[in-house]
């Protein structure tokens, strides 16, 4: 089966992140031939476009700033690829959709997050155009990505596949990682928290950074390390760094390359979103055995058992956030083999790569 899948960008976010290990997964298979469609362009240092293996077909359209010429190229490309089905992700669609139709390709389209965060007005109104109209399929990642689906497209669209990841790894610069975070455990009691995500509003890090200042004072034993990119939005990427004042407890590392490192050396990761869809970085987090504290927001919520693979705050404030960080703290014995089974049984790339080829083959038969 020729498989594209088209990105506008890559990026160090979730869906592009699964975006790869999807191709990747599904090059595996002898019988498919994948394609990863990049509408910007691919810098020579960029962390994803290196993960991408050989035996998936990389293309760059490079496209520059809002030039519709990208639509053109688009249609081009697939006219000369002549796929038997389509997935785009994030803003993708918007440029592929008239193309898609002209070259009567299928399409699957993974909503990332909550409907109505995921794109502007506009452009959901045209993604609701090519869903009811066209051979166009969303596809929910959650339940409760699903419930908004359902209010923003149609109660008749019901395609659900629950994120999956690629389970981490230990990287060469592992026992590197273990050491620099060892040092940082001032004795055997100190926990160490991990946060992982671009520094958005939407991650709440100026909360989260708040609240842990305040346990500090309270004289808990914890640390912070923060990974993800200050670049996306720089605003609250400074803001975040202004309201900083426990550099000694809290480090804003920025970008990693070996995210699983720091994983599989941390005590427990933790979010505070205010808005999710099924968080990758979550999944990661349980493939190496960790728990998890999080804001009760998106498909977290199907993912996290109490007391077993982590605690969810009773909502995004943070009073409650810190309240679970608490429990945590009080019962920091959360099962790591239950958590790395539940990954295994229902979050793993290959498990959803395989949902999705079901799905594929539904949809190129209705063309």
């Amino acid at each position: 089966m020729k498989i594209v899948h088209i990105l506008p960008k890559f990026d160090t976010g979730g869906a592009e992140k699964f975006c790869v290990d999807m191709c990747n997964t599904l090059a595996k298979e002898e019988e498919n031939d994948v394609y990863l469609i990049i509408l910007g362009t691919i810098d020579d240092d960029e962390i994803l476009a290196k993960q991408v293996e050989s035996s998936v077909t990389l293309i760059a359209l490079n496209k520059q700033g809002k030039s519709l010429k990208v639509i053109y190229d688009i249609y081009h490309m697939l006219k000369e690829i002549n796929p038997d089905v389509t997935h785009t992700h994030l803003r993708a669609q918007a440029y592929a959709g008239f193309p898609l139709i002209a070259a009567g390709v299928p399409n699957i389209h993974t909503i990332h997050n909550l409907a109505q965060k995921e794109i502007g007005g506009k452009v959901r109104k045209f993604y609701n155009f090519l869903y009811n109209k066209f051979n166009f399929t969303p596809v929910a990642i959650s339940d409760e990505v699903l419930v908004s689906m359902h209010d923003e497209y149609g109660s008749k669209f019901n395609e659900k596949i629950d994120n999956g990841a690629k389970a981490v790894t230990k990287s060469p610069l592992f026992e590197k990682t273990k050491a620099y975070i060892d040092s940082l455990r001032d004795n055997h009691e100190t926990k160490i928290f991990l946060t992982v995500g671009r520094l958005t509003e939407q991650k709440n890090y100026i909360m989260m950074v708040s609240a842990f200042e305040e346990l500090l004072e309270e004289g808990l034993e914890i640390k912070l390390l923060i990974i993800g990119s200050k670049t996306n939005d720089k605003s609250y990427a400074a803001k975040c760094e202004a309201n900083l004042t426990r550099s000694d407890k809290i480090f804003l590392l920025g970008e990693k390359t070996n995210i699983g490192d720091y994983l599989l050396n941390s005590d427990v990761f933790t979010l505070s979103s205010i808005y999710e869809g099924m968080p990758i970085s979550i999944l990661e987090a349980m493939s190496a055995g960790k728990a998890t504290i999080s804001t009760p927001v998106g498909g977290v919520v199907d993912i996290i058992q109490e007391g077993v693979n982590g605690y969810l705050s009773d909502d995004i404030s943070k009073e409650s956030y810190k309240e679970a960080v608490k429990k945590f703290l009080n019962h920091p014995s959360c099962d790591a083999e239950k958590t790395r089974a539940i990954f295994d049984e229902s979050y793993s790339i290959e498990k959803t790569a395989k949902e999705y080829t079901g799905l594929y083959k539904k949809v190129s038969t209705k063309n």
